[in-house]
């Protein structure tokens, strides 16, 4: 009996009934056209980089830190140095470098974006350009980015469901931003949340019966 990797279903047939992507010995071997081999000498590269970026990284946080309590400390500017620093790291070691998941690194991206956004929106004052504007839209941005990545994978999909999954719940973040007082203009807030809902509604749906399937697990119905 032949399994699907992609939906997770046993069949007698080489073909699953739900994606109709191949099983068994035909997607063996179409896996291993697909996945090429390991390469240790990248990996160990790309993790010394890491490394290398996190200790630089952690050693500007401290100097300027220090520069900061010695020069200016009625002004703590070192928080608009640590939040860029901690943007960099998450864009060079985890976006550029590794090997993750591409909805992973989007949402990350989205996440690590919007925590920078709102650390200098926060150390700025009075100014909210980030919770009423930027950070609706750049999630919009993430949601419509990983729709567009599931239409073009179509047969791949099964690994982008949980991420944006995520996405979508992130839409409803700015509307919580205005609940909380926290954001003062309304209409971006409500344009992520039902940008948000209206993707959920499209994909359920317009998508194949093996993505609903997967959504179904997803919400144990």
């Amino acid at each position: 009996m032949n399994r699907c990797t992609h939906c997770d279903l046993k069949t007698n047939h080489e073909t699953c009934p739900l994606c109709h992507a191949k099983v068994g010995a035909q997607a063996t071997q179409v896996q291993g056209t697909l996945y090429p081999a390991y390469d240790t000498k990248e990996y160990r590269t790309k993790t010394r980089i890491s490394r290398l970026a996190i200790f630089l990284g952690v050693l500007t946080v401290l100097i300027c830190l220090a520069i900061n309590i010695i020069v200016l400390p009625e002004f703590l500017w070192v928080f608009y140095v640590a939040v860029s620093v901690f943007y960099v790291l998450i864009l060079l070691s985890h976006t550029i470098l590794s090997r993750s998941h591409l909805g992973g690194k989007i949402v990350a991206q989205v996440v690590s974006l919007t925590i920078l956004l709102l650390v200098i929106d926060l150390m700025s004052g009075s100014i909210q350009w980030s919770v009423d504007y930027v950070v609706p839209f750049l999630i919009v941005g993430g949601i419509l980015l990983m729709s567009i990545i599931i239409l073009k994978v179509r047969l791949r999909w099964g690994g982008y469901v949980s991420f944006l999954l995520l996405m979508l719940a992130l839409g409803f973040l700015p509307a919580l931003f205005y609940v909380a007082g926290v954001a003062t203009v309304l209409w971006p807030s409500i344009v992520a949340a039902l940008f948000a809902m209206t993707t959920f509604s499209a994909i359920f749906l317009f998508a194949n019966r093996a993505f609903k399937t997967q959504l179904g697990r997803r919400f144990h119905i």
